[in-house]
């Protein structure tokens, strides 16, 4: 079960009501728990949302005005390349050196990971899939595609 959980002036409540059910469930399975009954928990503190969203914005944006890397996914791949966001891993078959693109999930990344990582992804970006925008137009037309999903 997973839920995202915000902190408010009377204790922890789930940011949604799917997530408030979850919740509370889980507090009431806590609260009848038989001593000696294990239970394994994972927790981590989510990125910053509008950051996240601003870096889709991006894969969106290169999407849109690249023929090669026209969907978000083929854009997503590309990004992580550009910004050297990889493993390199040798092709059993040839013997090459390839590049894995890391994974830039949540639990995979904090927030301030993912800040550098947006910082490389946009500077990559500009440098080498469309560089015929500058930053300030890219920044424009990224707030433009928020404002959209709005």
């Amino acid at each position: 079960m997973k839920c995202m959980l915000i902190r408010s002036d009377t204790g922890l409540r789930g940011s949604t009501p799917a997530d408030h059910d979850a919740w509370t469930k889980f507090k009431r399975k806590l609260e009848t728990m038989k001593p000696g009954t294990w239970m394994r928990l994972e927790w981590s503190r989510p990125r910053n949302g509008p950051h996240h969203r601003k870096f889709f914005a991006l894969l969106s944006l290169v999407a849109e005005n690249s023929e090669t890397y026209n969907t978000t996914e083929k854009a997503l791949v590309a990004v992580k390349l550009a910004a050297g966001f990889f493993d390199p891993f040798v092709d059993p078959k040839t013997g090459e050196i390839i590049q894995i693109p890391q994974s830039i999930s949540y639990d995979a990344m904090d927030q301030d990971s993912f800040e550098l990582f947006y910082s490389a992804a946009i500077d990559a970006v500009l440098q080498h899939i469309l560089p015929t925008i500058d930053r300030e137009t890219a920044d424009r037309l990224l707030d433009m595609v928020i404002e959209g999903w709005g």
